[in-house]
């Protein structure tokens, strides 16, 4: 975890970062998952920093779990580059939350930003519930970033092609028992056909794989855009991923 300054205000978080080696791919940029850990990552130090933490939430049976992305890429920083990732929350209404993310170069120019939408979960039923203000009031709230207007959900072209069935492995699960976030991001670019740097992802997360599930995957294209539907056997979505 980063070092904090405690006496900052927490509400926006950000915290110096340069880019890995291992998070950089063969022409030496960030890839499109390793920014999305940074967010991720980010917004965990925020939490653990406020004192509503995964261990905290945790004994709560309580958790946040991601619903939905919105990433504009302006450009990838490049290895060794000197970044700084940031995190805000924007509202919290019932059960659900907004959260935006940024990662700025060390002139303090936005060159990546995000929206997130987020459900509070009851983990002893799998089911949403309302936070209380212990949970949400830590956080504060901020204006949201400006970020192309967008469908709330992610549209799914008319025709799609299956591809080759993918089993989830322990390497693909987190502390949550479940398929990461971004793992499904990977998976997506995976069945491009050619490689890409997207400059907009979005993706709705509907249901969690867990070990031993198999994902089926199927891609589509909507103009300039592919998206891919990551489904249970069945046909049921884990997610739909949409790449530009």
């Amino acid at each position: 975890m980063p070092t904090i300054d405690l006496d900052s205000d927490l509400t926006v978080f950000e915290y110096p970062y340069h880019v890995r080696y291992s998070e950089v791919g063969h022409r030496g940029l960030m890839t499109a998952p390793a920014l999305i850990n940074a967010f991720q990552d980010c917004s965990t130090f925020q939490s653990e920093a406020l004192g509503v933490g995964m261990a905290w939430l945790r004994n709560e049976q309580r958790a946040w779990v991601l619903t939905h992305w919105q990433i504009v890429v302006d450009r990838y920083p490049s290895l060794c580059e000197e970044i700084a990732v940031g995190t805000f929350a924007n509202s919290f209404k019932g059960f659900t939350a907004k959260r935006n993310f940024y990662i700025k170069d060390n002139a303090g120019k936005y060159i990546a930003r995000a929206q997130s939408s987020w459900a509070f979960i009851d983990l002893s039923t799998g089911r949403p519930t309302r936070p209380t203000p212990a949970h949400i009031d830590p956080y504060g709230s901020h204006d949201p970033l400006e970020l192309p207007a967008e469908d709330r959900r992610v549209k799914l072209p008319d025709v799609l092609e299956q591809r080759e069935p993918i089993i989830v492995r322990r390497g693909l699960i987190d502390t949550n028992e479940h398929v990461n976030n971004c793992q499904y991001v990977q998976m997506a670019l995976e069945l491009l056909p050619r490689e890409t740097a997207p400059t907009s992802i979005r993706v709705d997360y509907r249901r969690a794989a867990v070990l031993g599930d198999t994902i089926c995957p199927s891609i589509g294209q909507i103009g300039h855009r592919a998206v891919v539907a990551l489904n249970d056997s069945a046909g049921a979505p884990f997610a739909v991923v949409e790449l530009a």
